[in-house]
């Protein structure tokens, strides 16, 4: 059994924290820190100090003023310095105090469950900041990989605009499957990876009225994959009750997005929580 030793978090939490990470490198990051304890106790410890410095208020800039004498400049300096070594000491106190310290790993030990909900890409907002749920909203391409059974009939067009998908290419792999015909056998999975490319070009809503006929047209493989794809599409416009909704749909056809479906539906639960007035948290005490 491999244990990660944060390395990935020291090189890249900081900077995904900062939202300066490139959308390739923050979906690896975050496919990692998923499933490392290590790396993502390192990445909410950062989360902890920047909410810590965010709420320190900001002093005044004072105004500058000619021929300071040189022992007040030197208490300015001085100053500065204890300033900066506080500074040094908190981050360094968060850093290990949510490090965990990992145990003896034995082959006979029992394999951890893996860590099932992801932390908020950005540091939580006070009740007067409005809740940004386009945040959690997962925009990465679903998986497709090519049939290997024996005897299957593929589409050639349909196989023509997989190609330009998987490889990225979203407008040429739009038009070789709007080409797919509607008897086809490929015409539901057309569909739904045309809606799909439609989400990573920005087209929200082209997306989800392709989306939505692949829902609505009862049972198939996409099905469970169109109503996840539409929970996201209704993040990325702050709609926390329509995401819920789509993800409750997805959860209960009991598929292999069930598990990620119930996590995101906890983030939003959560975000939910923290931007409710403290009134509506403990009605007992007013």
């Amino acid at each position: 059994m491999t244990i990660c030793t944060g390395t990935p978090a020291e090189l890249h939490a900081l900077q995904y924290v900062e939202g300066v990470l490139s959308e390739i490198e923050a979906a690896q990051f975050e496919e990692h820190y998923f499933d490392c304890p290590v790396c993502l106790a390192h990445l909410q410890a950062i989360q902890a100090v920047s909410r810590e410095l965010a709420s320190q208020p900001v002093a005044p800039v004072p105004e500058l003023r000619p021929k300071i004498p040189p022992a007040w400049r030197a208490r300015v300096w001085a100053g500065g310095a204890v300033a900066a070594l506080l500074l040094m000491s908190v981050f360094t106190y968060r850093v290990f105090q949510f490090r965990p310290v990992q145990p003896a790993v034995s082959q006979n030990q029992p394999k951890l469950p893996q860590q099932t909900q992801k932390p908020a890409a950005q540091p939580a907002r006070t009740s007067a900041v409005p809740a940004r749920f386009s945040q959690l909203a997962d925009l990465t391409l679903p998986a497709y990989f090519a049939s290997n059974l024996r005897g299957e009939n593929i589409n050639t067009r349909f196989e023509a605009g997989m190609k330009e998908y998987v490889s990225g290419n979203c407008r040429d792999a739009i038009t070789a499957l709007a080409q797919v015909s509607a008897e086809s056998t490929q015409a539901r999975a057309a569909e739904f990876y045309s809606g799909a490319c439609q989400i990573r070009l920005g087209n929200y809503a082209s997306a989800s009225e392709i989306l939505r006929k692949v829902a609505d047209a009862g049972n198939s493989p996409q099905q469970e994959a169109a109503f996840y794809s539409l929970a996201q599409i209704a993040l990325t416009d702050n709609d926390p009750a329509t995401a819920r909704a789509y993800l409750s749909r997805t959860i209960s056809l009991r598929g292999d997005l069930e598990e990620r479906a119930r996590a995101q539906d906890r983030q939003i639960a959560e975000l939910i929580s923290q931007n409710q007035p403290a009134s509506m948290k403990n009605p007992e005490t007013n």
